[in-house]
């Protein structure tokens, strides 16, 4: 079958994860849960293939979070691959990554390894937004010259908070889910050093925030944080995640999103801290409470 050029030439992104033919993929497939490489078996015919393939690239096993970002200053100036984990890619491959990424994100929210490609191919403004508030902030240059990195063993100390601290909240609230602190996705398409860390730091804080606002993690919970997170940093991910999200939940449900939550997620976001100036590791002590008490300002959801 012949394809336009310009689809074609969207699609050439695939040789950018080291695509091996029409039903091979690169590193990344190989990397892939059993389940998802599954699911991409049961795309028939060369074009949905390819179209797989490439959003399957964007999955990438967690790399070393202590190393990704240090040391990497003079290496950036030398080197093709800025930091560790680093995919250098020209404009139309990143725009294919985008499509597919945001088109895989709508279909399926929960897939954060799309989410994240999604927000680091659209999100450079924000990002470089993001990084002026934090030069601008005591705290958030502090941040910017140690870059904590949120690890299982960076943040194991939460588990012996004491009862009604942010810290205890913060470990119940992981151990109840199973979560880990280090599975997040690693930054792969940022082409500038400081601005992958910032990327990774709202990334990893993201728990954080579900525990200072009170959301929860279903589909409503994620919806209303996502909202906030759109005020607070202007990603455009996060505007497509509420458009899209929305139809996930019944009528109800989403008449209370418009009703109750998207208004005190709009006036959370402004009045709330900074939360990317906010050195969260080191108030681990400070009460949990529902009301937005410095150094922790935020406003609890409804």
């Amino acid at each position: 079958m012949l394809l336009p050029s310009g689809f074609a030439a969207l699609l050439s992104a695939r040789t950018v994860y080291g695509y091996r033919g029409k039903r091979g993929v690169g590193l990344a497939y190989d990397y892939m849960h059993s389940s998802t490489r599954r699911q991409l078996a049961c795309h028939a015919g060369p074009v949905p293939g390819l179209l797989s393939q490439a959003v399957a690239a964007a999955y990438v096993p967690v790399r070393d979070a202590h190393t990704e970002f240090r040391g990497l200053e003079h290496a950036a100036q030398v080197e093709t691959h800025l930091y560790d984990t680093h995919t250098p890619m020209n404009t139309l491959q990143k725009g294919a990554v985008a499509v597919l990424s945001a088109a895989a994100a709508f279909r399926n929210p929960a897939r954060a390894d799309m989410v994240a490609a999604l927000g680091e191919t659209t999100g450079v403004a924000a990002l470089q937004g993001m990084l002026r508030r934090m030069q601008d902030s005591e705290t958030g240059r502090q941040i910017l010259q140690d870059k904590p990195r949120v690890t299982n063993e960076s943040v194991a100390h939460a588990w012996d908070m004491p009862e009604g601290t942010f810290g205890h909240a913060y470990a119940r609230f992981m151990g109840d889910r199973n979560f880990l602190a280090g599975d997040r996705p690693p930054v792969r398409f940022v082409d500038d050093v400081e601005l992958a860390y910032v990327a990774a730091r709202a990334r990893e804080v993201h728990d954080f925030w579900h525990v200072l606002f009170g959301c929860h993690t279903t589909v409503f919970g994620e919806l209303a944080l996502k909202a906030v997170e759109l005020v607070q940093t202007g990603m455009p991910m996060t505007a497509l995640s509420v458009l899209g999200g929305q139809f996930r939940l019944k009528a109800p449900a989403r008449a209370q999103l418009y009703q109750d939550f998207l208004p005190w997620a709009v006036r959370a976001g402004f009045r709330s801290a900074d939360l990317m100036c906010l050195y969260y590791e080191k108030h681990f002590e400070v009460c949990h409470v529902e009301d937005p008490t410095p150094p922790l300002r935020v406003w609890h959801s409804p």
